[in-house]
């Protein structure tokens, strides 16, 4: 398997400036429907490996934003918000059925976030701040739905906690299922190198994108999912983070970051992180490329039914037959159209 990994030196600092704060947030801890599980994992194992990762590195207080509705199919799922809880971790709002708000109007989406809490809101009420975040990050298409919604929010007492740094983490989940059922154990591990490398990577890239834009090292709001590669990865993942010279910080140390506390006066129609987001605002060009590697994993064991694509798609379904959304194309990148 040929990959643009991590080429860096592990213990090469991510920052010239020193050590690199960044505050771990989990999405979507119980997937979403439609989303595979891997074979040999289940949810309730994803979650007891993630939660040991964070206890192996001393990471306490981090905030998961999940959405609810495979809980409507499974309620037993629910179990692993008291295991998360019990271990030190808080439990944040994500919608329920998890529509992008560029598709939906916003009575629709605010309604979504409201049935969330039914499943969530003693959870959320034990939490130090009730948080929620934008799924796909995206906060509304045009500046009034922005602002809407953002009223809407602040009558529910919801703090938006935005995303400064991601690796697509999510899009690694088809091609893991793939390699699992079909490859060879090494295969596996090069996949799982590859994924963690791929961490470190886009970690770099971003973090030189804040120093581009703000001329220092923001504190960074760091995104990974719920998946079966990220419970396998997430240890070596902290691992290579704290040789790189990172160090994890509470939510709320990177909350009073203006970078994240301000939130960017721009509409994005685009899948696109807090950095790049602010770049755009103050002309400042970043390297915002999607990682080729995604496309490149996608030629593993391919399998009708199985592909990240396919299964985008039926994900899109699902929401969109529970809300009404209008699917629309989401863009990577200003340059990109979908």
């Amino acid at each position: 398997m040929q990959t643009n990994s991590e080429t860096t030196p592990s213990c090469l600092p991510v920052s010239p400036l020193g050590r690199l704060k960044i505050a771990i947030t989990i999405d979507d801890m119980l997937l979403l429907r439609g989303v595979p599980l891997a074979p040999g994992h289940s949810v309730p194992s994803n979650v007891s490996a993630i939660v040991a990762a964070l206890h192996s590195h001393r990471v306490t207080g981090v905030y998961q934003f999940s959405n609810t509705a495979p809980a409507e199919d499974d309620p037993g799922l629910m179990k692993i918000f008291d295991t998360w809880v019990e271990n030190g971790h808080h439990v944040a709002n994500h919608t329920h059925h998890h529509p992008p708000l560029n598709w939906v109007d916003t009575d629709t989406y605010a309604r979504d976030i409201e049935e969330a809490e039914k499943y969530l809101g003693r959870y959320i009420n034990a939490a130090p701040k009730r948080c929620f975040r934008f799924c796909m990050d995206l906060w509304g298409d045009t500046p009034c739905k922005c602002t809407a919604i953002l009223e809407r929010l602040e009558a529910m007492d919801y703090t938006p906690i935005p995303v400064s740094i991601g690796f697509h983490d999510i899009r690694w989940n088809a091609a893991y299922c793939r390699v699992l059922r079909r490859g060879s154990p090494d295969e596996a591990a090069q996949l799982r190198q590859a994924y963690v490398d791929s961490a470190l990577r886009e970690l770099r890239i971003h973090a030189a994108n804040a120093r581009a834009v703000f001329g220092r090292d923001p504190v960074h709001i760091w995104l990974i999912h719920g998946t079966s590669i990220a419970a396998d990865c997430l240890e070596e993942i902290l691992h290579r983070f704290d040789e790189a010279g990172v160090e994890f910080v509470p939510l709320d140390t990177a909350m009073a970051d203006p970078m994240n506390a301000e939130i960017p006066p721009r509409v994005s129609p685009e899948f696109i992180f807090q950095v790049e987001k602010w770049a755009l605002v103050h002309g400042v060009p970043v390297n915002d490329r999607h990682p080729a590697i995604l496309d490149q994993i996608e030629t593993l064991h391919p399998a009708p039914g199985e592909m990240q694509a396919e299964i985008t798609l039926r994900m899109r379904e699902h929401i969109a037959s529970a809300t009404g959304a209008c699917v629309q194309p989401i863009p990577l990148s200003p340059d990109q159209k979908h």
